[in-house]
């Protein structure tokens, strides 16, 4: 196994974040993506901040081009690599030619995606990648590492739990994460109950959540990963995820609602997505600096104990880029693991506990869950006006 990382999709906006955070965090990797215009001006941009000395130490990335679609090809670029970073949204033989190089080299692969098409992708190469003792992780983007992170939590805090549901509350999305959105809200989704997939719409059902200073509406979300992740992992046998919405996407799926109608006939959905992304093709920098993002999580065991928790993290893209720069630094130290793995089975509390700016809050109601099975506190009553604890 060879100690290098590299970063693929830089010539996109969250490859590049991802790489500065690399950069900055003083991890020498190699910058890599499709395009060599792109990939070349983020890696000048790299060798630039590092003359300035504004880095931990860490030269510039090495900028190195190559297109998907060949696993045999994409392998030739990987003989220095031990770990890929895979930035990029990837589906059908792009994925595919991706993964099968990682195996035939035993290069670890991380993806950021939480679609549940690619967790379920990555899952099928679960024997192989265990047999040629590679890891593919799915998720390990906000979307899907900082729910993972909060069922797994709450798990732990409640042992034989068996029931869990998550809700996300973030913040804008780009052009191409709105697109995704739309299309998704227009899929049959599924959630997981009783250890089954069942088939669910977007926005079915919605809950009141209360994210920060009150309650909010959070709409059925099957679009996205966690269930496929819940089957596989055997925690939870039964898993709802659910979502804020913006206000263009919840009148959607309002049924009876005007814009419900056009939205079923597919009338108007690029100029829905333009509203959704407000015409941005990435965030802003008082965006990535000053946004938060939360996932609330409510885990039920069968005799009725309930634990509620909350986690809040940086702005979603920056979350993102710290989650998978830590998980590639923990994999070649040697935790990485063989297989189809989540998030969490390589870095545990560190999801929570080691990336700048995350704040965590075991939620506790009333004065009877204040204690375990053997009286030890569990957490102190927290309401959302109260200012959290770092973690």
């Amino acid at each position: 196994m060879t100690s290098r990382i590299l970063v693929y999709g830089v010539d996109g906006f969250m490859g590049a974040l991802t790489s500065h955070a690399a950069w900055r965090a003083g991890l020498s990797h190699i910058a890599g993506g499709r395009a060599i215009a792109g990939v070349a001006q983020h890696a000048a941009a790299l060798a630039k901040e590092a003359g300035a000395g504004a880095g931990k130490g860490a030269g510039p990335a090495e900028p190195r081009t190559f297109t998907l679609g060949n696993a045999e090809r994409i392998a030739g670029q990987l003989d220095d690599v031990g770990v890929v970073v895979n930035c990029e949204s990837l589906e059908g033989d792009d994925l595919r030619s991706l993964v099968v190089a990682c195996i035939a080299t035993g290069t670890h692969l991380i993806d950021l995606s939480a679609d549940r098409a690619c967790v379920a992708a990555l899952a099928a190469f679960d024997e192989a990648a265990g047999k040629a003792k590679t890891m593919l992780m799915a998720g390990a983007g906000f979307d899907f590492a900082a729910t993972d992170a909060v069922a797994v939590r709450l798990a732990q805090i409640l042992p034989g739990a068996r029931a869990v549901t998550l809700a996300v509350k973030r913040g804008p999305r780009t052009m191409t994460e709105a697109a995704w959105l739309v299309a998704a809200m227009r899929e049959e989704g599924e959630t997981l109950k009783n250890g089954q997939f069942v088939a669910a719409r977007a926005g079915e059902r919605t809950i009141e959540i209360a994210f920060d200073e009150g309650p909010e509406k959070a709409w059925l979300a099957p679009w996205r990963g966690e269930a496929m992740a819940a089957r596989h992992r055997g925690i939870y046998s039964t898993l709802e995820t659910y979502e804020v919405l913006p206000e263009k996407a919840a009148r959607a799926l309002e049924e009876g609602t005007m814009a419900h109608r056009f939205f079923k006939r597919g009338w108007g959905l690029k100029r829905l997505e333009r509203k959704l992304a407000r015409g941005k093709v990435a965030p802003g920098k008082a965006e990535l600096r000053d946004g938060r993002a939360v996932v609330w999580g409510e885990a039920r065991h069968p005799d009725g104990r309930i634990r509620r928790a909350r986690l809040e993290t940086p702005e979603t893209h920056v979350y993102s880029a710290e989650a998978a720069v830590l998980l590639a630094r923990m994999a070649l130290d040697g935790a990485a693991k063989p297989g189809y793995q989540l998030p969490s089975a390589i870095a545990g509390a560190a999801l929570v506990e080691n990336i700048p700016g995350v704040t965590w809050r075991e939620i506790v109601e009333r004065a009877e869950e204040t204690a375990d099975e053997d009286g030890r506190s569990v957490a102190a009553a927290v309401s959302p006006q109260e200012a959290p604890e770092s973690a």
